[in-house]
C-alpha cells in the first residue's frame, strides 16, 4: 500500500541527480511531496526528474553547492514557489582519495565546501521556512564520521563537522520545532562514489566481504530511513546520528600495510 506521509509537504533536496539523493527524492516523492532536487549535473537531474512516480511533482535546480548565495537562493526560491518548505534533506557529496602527504589546500577547501559548507547555507536559509512548519532536516553523512577510512582524510573531517553542525542545529532550534538528524550511510552501491567497482573485477564481492551483512547497502535503502527521520513518524527523533552500514562500523579497520 502506497504510504503517503509527506501529502501537501514540500521537500528539497541537495545532491538529487543521482545515487542517494535521487533516491531520497524519488521515495519523499512517492509518498507525496513536492521534491525540489539540486545539482551541478542538468543530465543527472533530469533522469531523476524523468524517473518520478506517476502523479508526482519533481522540480529541477542546478546549484553548485558550494556557493552561499547561490544555495540561499536556492532554498528561498523553493519555499516561495511552493508556499512552504517542510524538509530539507542535504545529500550533496564529494570525496578526497590521496593520503594526507598529498592532500593539496584547494582540495581541502573543495570537500569541506561540499560536505559541511553547503548544510551550514541551506540550514540557515531553510531555518525561517521550517519554523513556520515545524518541519526538519535531514543531512547524509557517512561511516567515515565515525571512523575515518584510509585514504580520506579531507571527508572524515567534513562529515565529522556536518554532523556536529547537525547536532548543534538539533539543540538551538528543537524548542522552536525543528528536527535535525543525520544518516551515517556505508558502503552504498551504485553512487557516483562506488560505481567504480562495477568496471573492477572483484571489486563489490572484496569490499562486500569485509561488511558484516556481506554485501553493500542500496540507495533505496538509505532513502528509506532518511523518509522514516523526515516523517511525523520521528516526531520525538532529534539530534540522532543513525549508521546505516550493515554492522560495518562495529568492524576494526587498519591500513593496508598494518597486519595483527
Amino acid at each position: 500500500m502506497k504510504c503517503n506521509r509527506f501529502s501537501d509537504r514540500v521537500a528539497l533536496v541537495t545532491g538529487g541527480g543521482s545515487g542517494m539523493g535521487a533516491a531520497i527524492a524519488l521515495r519523499l516523492a512517492e509518498e507525496g511531496a513536492t521534491v525540489v532536487i539540486a545539482s551541478r549535473d542538468t543530465e543527472k537531474l533530469s533522469r531523476t526528474v524523468d524517473h518520478a512516480p506517476g502523479g508526482s511533482t519533481i522540480v529541477q535546480r542546478v546549484v553548485d553547492v558550494r556557493d552561499e548565495a547561490a544555495v540561499v537562493e536556492l532554498v528561498d526560491g523553493a519555499a516561495q514557489s511552493f508556499g512552504r518548505l517542510d524538509v530539507l534533506v542535504n545529500c550533496a557529496g564529494a570525496s578526497d582519495i590521496g593520503l594526507l602527504a598529498g592532500l593539496d589546500k584547494q582540495t581541502w577547501q573543495d570537500i569541506i565546501a561540499v560536505n559541511a559548507g553547503a548544510v551550514l547555507y541551506a540550514a540557515k536559509a531553510a531555518i525561517p521556512h521550517l519554523e513556520r512548519t515545524r518541519g526538519n532536516i535531514v543531512n547524509v553523512g557517512s561511516s567515515n564520521a565515525l571512523h575515518s577510512n584510509y585514504g580520506q582524510p579531507a571527508y572524515g573531517a567534513a562529515k565529522s563537522a556536518a554532523e556536529s553542525l547537525s547536532a548543534s542545529i538539533a539543540i538551538e532550534y528543537g524548542a522552536k520545532g525543528i528536527r535535525s538528524n543525520t544518516v551515517h550511510p556505508g558502503v552504498i552501491y551504485p553512487t557516483g562514489m562506488t560505481g567504480f567497482m562495477g568496471d573492477v573485477s572483484g571489486a563489490v564481492e572484496t569490499y562486500s566481504a569485509h561488511i558484516p551483512m556481506r554485501r553493500m547497502g542500496t540507495p533505496e535503502e538509505i532513502a528509506a530511513v532518511v523518509a522514516f527521520l523526515a516523517s511525523s513518524e520521528a516526531s520525538y527523533v532529534n539530534g540522532a546520528a543513525i549508521t546505516v552500514d550493515g554492522g560495518l562500523n562495529r568492524v576494526m579497520h587498519l591500513p593496508p600495510t598494518v597486519s595483527v
